[in-house]
């Protein structure tokens, strides 16, 4: 079961990273919830992770994810990702600057029959903010 989880899990990436709705459709469930920061609800099956892949690379157009850790139990997996993209658009209301950026992801996912059902996305939103300037760098001070 861990193999098989693993390797879903790789296909899930290989869908963020190319935003092939194709891929998509063959590891999401339609009654996938995902949980993200910017949304006070879940975001629903296929199309509701498309808002998350399109509000991402509204910000930064080339982004990618790099799967660096998971934990798998059961039917349960915690997932450590490195993202990486350039700030080439708006992103929570901070206007392109050109910035190279570099952060951590822990999402939480659930499986059923080899398809994501669910997710809870948590980006280091300071450490993008921080990078775009949109906060200030509490290394800084």
């Amino acid at each position: 079961m861990t193999d098989t989880i693993q390797s879903r899990m790789q296909t899930f990436v290989e869908y963020i990273n190319s935003d092939d709705p194709a891929i998509g459709a063959s590891i999401i469930s339609p009654e996938a919830l995902f949980h993200v920061p910017f949304s006070d609800s879940a975001l629903q099956g296929l199309a509701g992770y498309e808002q998350v892949l399109g509000m991402m690379r509204g910000g930064f157009s080339d982004i990618q994810w790099t799967l660096e850790e998971t934990i798998v139990e059961g039917d349960a997996v915690a997932a450590r990702f490195t993202l990486r993209g350039t700030h080439d658009g708006p992103f929570f209301g901070v206007p392109a600057t050109g910035t190279a950026v570099v952060a951590t992801a822990v999402n939480l996912y659930r499986f059923h029959d080899g398809l994501v059902v669910g997710e809870r996305g948590m980006p280091d939103l300071l450490a993008i903010l921080t990078q775009i300037g949109a906060v200030p760098d509490p290394a800084a001070s």
